[in-house]
């Protein structure tokens, strides 16, 4: 598909003009910040030289587009006086797959084509194309002091995927779940400068992605915006000034915003606070005391003699599990974080137990047998996901009541798993192995599911996918099959590129998230398990029969 960008677009990155990564200290461009903030760059673009040709002034002006210091001051220095007040950087950019082709279309014009790979928008959301698509930029250019300069250009900057990797870093924006009892992290990217905060304000209001939007809220009301389009950080908190919409927001919804803001900008380095005016008003408000949901935490597993908890290299016996679970006929199982309930499978059907007595008490909750994942979420419900697309996926509370949600599969089902705070659902079918879909959940106020909707995708780049774990709310952990029949584990953001972890030293059949998302568990096909911390792996575990089927 052929996209053509005329007056609103910009970039692409020449390779070798790129130098050494270094750090320079700049008052920012258009967006006001702290006098004391710095721009933090990672390349020094070089300027136009006198007597240079229009290609010239136009590739010099695309290479600078890797010098996002001072509001990109280096590239404007390729554009007219009046031109260099009005361009737009942060429109777009555009990450560009191969080297882009020149064609004169006039005595002071310039098309350039280029093949993008990704796109990332003004809020920082990055979308990927499976297939590069084709994108035109016109450039129109005149004399100035007797040298070429671009009077007109597109409003965004173009760079390779190596220069995206150093230059743009990525950031969390923070909604809340259904029921407002936890954060959920929304992955954005954007340059690491001085005003990224005036970035992140603005991508909060913008609203959640596409993704992500069934699942989320946020108790900024509607149509809020920033008095001035910029969030300053004095002696470390951050100031962010709304206008008179935000006074919709009620006592407690003025809390959990606070909350809101103080997670999304205390992330980035030097703010510490945060306070909310609006108009110019300062507002006293006590942030709610709320954190994201945590991510995996111990992992379980299940021997002969009985469901074990892994914490880091030490294991513990679930209470009671040695005497009311027969491990050779079990299939699969979970457990909820504090042990007090754990689900299983047999050929009878699916069993709960609740742990929290002296003697676990069991009950059958289902019948089926032909399902692809069971797992309990974070509100303590069991979701058991039949294999085939068209049936509808089993939601049981711990009282036995039971619903059903459709999801819209249409082929076999594989491995389903369910992110930190319950926002999302992450699945693979049968027979697209290379491909993991999301889902956001609706929820009531009890927590109940009660819509899915069609979420986002994640294209794996190494091989079939055989195991995943939501490393946080917005990154999927990949254990993938490989040409050469090896392992290899990756991040997958569900918005951005994939990050590779060191390879595993045996071959896996499923991985689980540890404590703070800072450790993998690999359960490998001879029954080990093992552990990564850092970029080391340890067997911890020789004789695990099963591994616990969610985070």
């Amino acid at each position: 598909m052929k996209k053509f960008y005329a007056l609103a677009l910009s970039l692409t990155l020449l390779a070798g003009c790129a130098q050494l990564p270094t750090q320079v200290n700049i008052k920012s461009g258009p967006e006001l910040v702290a006098p004391e903030a710095v721009d933090f760059s990672y390349y020094v673009p070089t300027g136009p030289s006198d007597g240079q040709t229009q290609q010239e002034i136009v590739s010099g002006f695309l290479a600078a587009g890797t010098g996002p210091q001072n509001d990109y001051s280096v590239a404007r220095e390729f554009l007219t006086a009046e031109f260099a007040q009005r361009w737009n950087p942060a429109g777009e950019v555009l990450i560009r797959d191969g080297a882009p082709g020149f064609t004169a279309t006039g005595d002071s014009s310039l098309l350039v084509d280029v093949r993008v790979g990704a796109v990332v928008d003004e809020h920082g959301r990055y979308q990927e194309n499976l297939e590069p698509e084709q994108a035109t930029l016109r450039f129109t250019l005149q004399r100035e002091n007797g040298q070429w300069r671009i009077a007109s250009a597109p409003n965004l900057t173009v760079v390779t995927s190596p220069v995206f990797s150093v230059v743009f870093k990525p950031f969390q924006v923070y909604f809340y779940n259904n029921t407002q009892n936890s954060l959920v992290s929304d992955v954005r990217w954007f340059p690491s400068r001085a005003s990224t905060g005036t970035k992140l304000v603005n991508a909060l209001l913008a609203g959640p992605s596409s993704h992500l939007a069934q699942g989320v809220t946020t108790t900024i009301p509607d149509g809020t915006k920033l008095t001035i389009d910029a969030v300053n950080v004095v002696n470390g908190v951050a100031q962010v000034d709304f206008d008179s919409t935000a006074l919709e927001a009620d006592a407690l919804e003025r809390r959990l915003m606070l909350t809101q803001l103080r997670a999304t900008l205390m992330q980035l380095v030097g703010v510490n606070d945060v306070q909310v005016s609006i108009n110019n008003s300062p507002q006293e408000i006590v942030p709610a005391n709320l954190q994201t949901a945590s991510v995996g935490g111990a992992a379980f597993y299940l021997r002969s003699t009985g469901i074990y908890r892994v914490t880091g290299t030490n294991d513990t016996v679930i209470r009671g599990t040695a005497g009311f679970i027969n491990p050779d006929s079990v299939t699969a199982f979970d457990v909820t974080e504090d042990g007090d309930w754990i689900a299983y499978a047999t050929s009878a059907g699916i069993s709960v137990v609740n742990n929290t007595g002296l003697s676990g008490r069991t009950a059958l909750v289902s019948r089926r047998q032909n399902f692809s994942s069971m797992f309990f979420d974070s509100y303590g419900y069991l979701w058991v996901i039949p294999s085939a697309g068209i049936e509808p996926i089993e939601i049981i509370s711990k009282s036995g009541e039971r619903k059903y949600l459709f999801d819209n599969s249409v082929g076999t089902r594989g491995k389903v798993r369910i992110s930190p705070a319950g926002a999302l659902i992450a699945s693979t079918e049968v027979g697209e192995p290379s491909r993991i879909r999301t889902y956001s959940i609706s929820r009531d106020l009890a927590g109940w599911p009660i819509k899915l909707g069609q979420g986002g995708e994640v294209n794996t780049s190494i091989g079939d996918v055989i195991s995943f774990s939501w490393q946080s709310a917005d990154t999927l952990r990949v254990l993938e099959a490989t040409s050469s029949g090896l392992n290899s584990i990756s991040d997958y953001p569900i918005t951005g590129p994939r990050s590779q972890l060191s390879i595993p030293p045996i071959t896996g059949s499923e991985i689980y998230t540890g404590t703070a998302g800072l450790s993998t568990y690999l359960i490998a096909e001879n029954g080990e398990v093992w552990v990564l911390t850092g970029s080391a792996w340890r067997r911890v575990v020789a004789d695990a029969l099963l591994l616990a089927t969610n985070d």
